[in-house]
């Protein structure tokens, strides 16, 4: 593995037992996870690159200083996120990489020093980076055969159709100089005028606008229809060959070639000799980039020579021979209006800064988290301050700084509520968080009764927050257990809602006590427990009875749950409100135990997915397998009992076929299947 070392002030800052290094790794890694997955998955983020590659950095010296702690599943082996729901998986021959990022020259010297080590004599090329979706290009015989995105380096997503409405990806070859099989890799992406006029129509439409060219490139290519993806216009830069028998040796010389062949390529890539004419380049494009038709991020540096590039190698995440130099992103000035404080399902109070409108990346800002009062402190704001902004992941706006030298000599500094800005309550702090411990408080009421609605929980439709703000002041709704006793008659006396809505409604109530009891579990929103927490305790207690009666040490005993879980379950079951809930859900039918359902030739029986199903969603396939006792695994393992082969299926069908015991079910066996389990309940 090779990242560029961090500052001793890591090494102090950790300095402690093992305990404590053991719990900031694994909660880094779960940090890093999360945002992956955002990112990759659905092109979010709620942290800037820069600081999400800060925590990269620092978890690497962590794991490089603490190899007893390695995990091969940590953020930094891993490339990129899971691919979830494909539509068809595509499976690269040669691993796609992703890039080592610094922002600072002292450590691009570093990483030239390091790999001097191992090679002499080498020159560079500077390329830009290129903010956009990367691509592999699959070429047989000179015609395209096949392309896919990045997803986690081994697998990503087949795009091939959508890749084939990009003018600028020949879909033959031209001239003869290339071998039989070749991969191309570059990055796609629209331009900030195309992003621009996409965003004009949308508004124009009434609808909502765009995140970033970015996201919305990323997003084109998954559109389904060919049509609305050529309307986009994407644009298609490549600059890498991947390849047996190339008729050249350097990473330039590829680039005249690649030219050669149809494509676009970064005509402003640069030959250096040296790492001070890397510097130049560098220095020239942080002052330009904004005068580009596109979006760039940095500067991506590589060694010149391919058999020096051969003797350096590869990490299980990056090449040795390139690094990405990032900029740091332009702040945008803005002025505090007022505060806005909102409160949570669990009575955490956030507080969120109303702001003058501003534009930032293609986005306006009005409204800017502040997390709590802790960074409020931290920052040193005060009213009316003026702000300096950035995008976390280019998305999220974030405060960054505060402009002192405009700040009024009448400003006073922000304070955090002494009392909940919903029911009045006086707030309780705990750690950095302030809380509303008001059981009856409105807003945490609306907030838990919509967790419980969601599509994660019980997945009740039709029924959004507006909605449940108006039940809830027609006084037809006021725990979530009261969405069981509603009426149709109720429900055609809130404004809006029509017969075929109010049955709608009705019927998706009663079809939500079908969810089996890990969802349920969820559902009661009890804090710090989630999805898979929820799962854990599930295969631990029989029903809700014996969690509910567990003791510390029972709970604590148990793989994965912690003090902070522990102490959370048993507080939450010692109120008596949540304990009346439960039984009143109870009572109305849901499953809050394993045996509260009679078993179906499903229980215990474990799938596994290859292909698109053209019935349903893989995510609800896998609902309705779990909702009748069996299990879903991603890949083929000895616990499988079945695999469900779809339209396009990958290697997992080659994979099953050497395992004996594995059953092979077409679409339309998987549907009689879930039918007769269904009659057995």
């Amino acid at each position: 593995m090779q990242y560029i070392t961090p500052t001793r002030k890591i090494d102090k800052k950790l300095h402690g037992s093992k305990k404590k290094i053991k719990e900031k790794i694994s909660q880094l890694r779960k940090e890093l996870s999360k945002y992956n997955y955002q990112y990759y998955n659905f092109d979010t983020s709620d942290i800037s690159d820069f600081h999400f590659d800060k925590k990269l950095e620092e978890l690497f010296f962590l794991e490089k200083k603490y190899p007893e702690f390695y995990d091969p599943t940590s953020p930094t082996i891993k490339i990129g996120a899971e691919i979830h729901e494909p539509s068809t998986v595509f499976y690269h021959k040669y691993k796609m990489y992703s890039l080592q990022k610094t922002y600072s020259k002292k450590e691009l010297i570093i990483w030239k020093k390091k790999i001097s080590k191992s090679i002499h004599t080498f020159s560079f090329v500077c390329e830009l980076k290129y903010d956009g979706v990367s691509i592999n290009l699959i070429y047989k015989n000179g015609f395209l055969t096949n392309a896919g995105t990045r997803g986690n380096g081994e697998k990503g997503e087949d795009v091939t159709e959508n890749i084939k409405t990009i003018k600028h990806v020949p879909l033959k070859l031209r001239g003869n100089n290339y071998p039989a099989y070749l991969e191309i890799r570059g990055e796609v992406f629209l331009t900030t005028k195309n992003f621009i006029e996409i965003n004009k129509k949308r508004i124009k439409s009434g609808k909502t606008p765009y995140a970033n060219p970015r996201n919305t490139a990323s997003g084109t290519l998954k559109i389904q229809d060919r049509k609305k993806v050529r309307q986009r216009n994407l644009f298609c830069i490549a600059f890498h060959v991947v390849g047996k028998n190339l008729p050249f040796d350097t990473q330039y010389e590829s680039l005249k070639h690649i030219k050669n062949w149809g494509f676009q390529i970064p005509e402003t890539a640069r030959f250096c000799k040296n790492m001070e004419e890397v510097f130049h380049f560098i220095d020239f494009w942080n002052l330009w980039k904004d005068k580009l038709p596109y979006q760039i991020d940095g500067i991506v540096i590589k060694v010149n020579e391919y058999q020096k590039q051969s003797l350096l190698g590869f990490t299980n995440k990056y090449p040795r021979w390139a690094i990405a130099y990032k900029f740091r992103q332009k702040l945008s000035e803005t002025k505090l209006l007022s505060l806005t404080f909102q409160v949570g399902r669990t009575g955490i109070v956030t507080p969120v800064a109303n702001v003058v409108p501003i534009l930032i990346s293609g986005t306006i800002i009005k409204r800017v988290a502040l997390y709590n009062d802790s960074f409020i402190q931290k920052m040193g704001i005060y009213h009316g301050d003026t702000l300096l902004l950035e995008k976390g992941g280019n998305i999220i706006p974030k405060v960054t700084r505060i402009n002192i030298k405009k700040r009024s000599s009448q400003a006073f500094p922000v304070f955090f509520l002494k009392k909940c800005p919903s029911c009045n309550s006086v707030l309780t702090k705990n750690n950095e968080l302030f809380y509303c411990t008001n059981q009856n408080c409105f807003s945490q009421r609306i907030e838990k009764i919509r967790h419980f609605v969601s599509v994660k929980a019980m997945n009740i439709q039709k029924i959004g927050n507006e909605m449940i703000k108006k039940l809830y002041k027609k006084g037809f709704l006021y725990s979530f257990y009261n969405l069981y006793e509603l009426k149709k008659e109720e429900l055609l006396q809130i404004d809006g809602v029509k017969e075929k809505l109010a049955d709608s409604i009705i019927n998706n109530i009663k079809k939500s006590k079908e969810n089996p009891f890990s969802r349920v579990l969820y559902a009661l929103g009890i804090r710090h427990v989630g999805e898979d927490i929820s799962k854990k305790l599930t295969k631990q207690f029989l029903d809700i009875n014996s969690l509910m009666h567990a003791n510390y040490d029972h709970l604590i005993s148990i793989s994965g749950i912690g003090k902070k879980i522990t102490e959370s379950i048993i507080t939450y079951f010692s109120i008596y409100e949540n304990r009346h809930a439960v039984q009143m859900l109870i009572k109305y039918g849901l499953h809050f135990s394993k045996c509260s359902k009679k078993l179906s030739s499903l229980e215990g029986k474990s799938f596994v997915f290859t292909g698109k199903l053209s019935c349903m969603t893989r995510h609800k396939a896998q609902n309705m397998v779990e909702n009748l006792g069996g299990k879903v695994y991603n890949t083929v393992n000895n616990q499988i009992n079945f695999i469900v082969i779809g339209k396009n299926f990958g290697s997992k069908f080659k994979k099953s076929m050497k395992k004996n015991h594995v059953q092979i079910l077409t679409e339309n066996l998987f549907l009689d299947m879930l039918k007769k389990a269904k009659k057995e309940k």
